[in-house]
């Protein structure tokens, strides 16, 4: 067939349309650049003969052990479609969420708990329990700040403890 005999038809709007090969090719060329780059892209990257550098690969990625395993040319893993292809269970069985958000309201309503008990005691139990348990000091850390004994501290920590379980017990 000659070059004079071929016909170029392009498809604009689902309906084929006649056009001169110069038109053809200036619409094609890009086309076909961005299937040769997308095809390129998405092709292993594989050791040359002598090892010294990466080549494309150039088999087919259906025969390829490495596509076969569920990887892409790209290092992604098995996509989350093929593990249930694969009747792979995907739920945590570990998690469970209920379990857990009922646990943090739990222990959000006992902190206010403790909190609104805390603030029945004085205001030197307060600031003593404050200072050992929110700022992490030490008893001795605190009875040089109110100056006193370690001892009485010890004491007065002893008593807020005791009084705030019976508070809780309420």
């Amino acid at each position: 067939m000659e070059k004079k005999d071929k016909k170029y038809t392009l498809k604009v709007k689902g309906k084929e349309v006649e056009v001169n090969e110069e038109i053809y090719r200036a619409y094609i060329r890009p086309v076909q650049a961005e299937q040769r780059q997308k095809r390129r892209v998405w092709k292993c990257r594989v050791l040359s003969k002598s090892g010294n550098y990466y080549v494309r690969c150039t088999k087919k990625c259906e025969t390829c052990p490495y596509y076969l395993a569920g990887n892409s040319a790209l290092g992604n893993v098995t996509s989350l479609d093929r593990l249930v292809d694969c009747e792979v269970e995907i739920e945590d069985k570990n998690s469970d969420f209920e379990a857990d958000y009922i646990e943090q309201q739990t222990i959000k309503e006992e902190y206010a708990e403790l909190h609104k008990v805390i603030r029945q005691l004085t205001s030197r139990q307060q600031e003593i329990v404050k200072m050992i348990y929110f700022e992490g000091k030490t008893q001795k850390e605190v009875a040089k700040v109110l100056g006193i004994t370690q001892g009485a501290v010890s004491l007065a920590l002893a008593k807020s403890i005791a009084q705030l379980k019976f508070l809780i017990k309420k």
